[in-house]
């Protein structure tokens, strides 16, 4: 059995469902951002790449697509230097260094 769908009666929860905006389509709404040189770039390679590769994964596909836009003509990066990046927190190398400082204990005024 299904359940029915309850009304709430406290204040807050009204005032919460009746202060809910909706994005509305009026002239004052915002208008939607162009997409960059890379979406363009994938929304046109993207169908050949997987009729030419079926039976391949669209992960596949955007592992590939995505090293065919490093050397693209229409990526405004191309022949730069990538950016170094930072190397990546594991999650032991987080729990030694909470380890590390000790259990928090806030000085005693006692003095």
């Amino acid at each position: 059995m299904a359940k029915a769908v309850t009304e709430s009666t406290t204040k807050a929860a009204t005032r919460r469902t009746n202060n809910k905006t909706v994005r509305s389509t009026e002239a004052g709404a915002k208008p939607k951002r162009a997409p960059s040189a890379y979406n363009l770039f994938v929304q046109a390679n993207m169908k050949p790449w997987l009729e030419a590769n079926q039976g391949k994964s669209v992960k596949e596909a955007m592992v590939h697509i995505g090293s065919m836009w490093r050397d693209a003509p229409e990526n405004p990066n191309r022949g730069k230097e990538q950016k170094p990046r930072k190397p990546r927190a594991t999650k032991a190398s987080k729990k030694k260094a909470e380890d590390a400082e000790g259990p928090q204990v806030e000085p005693s005024s006692d003095d």
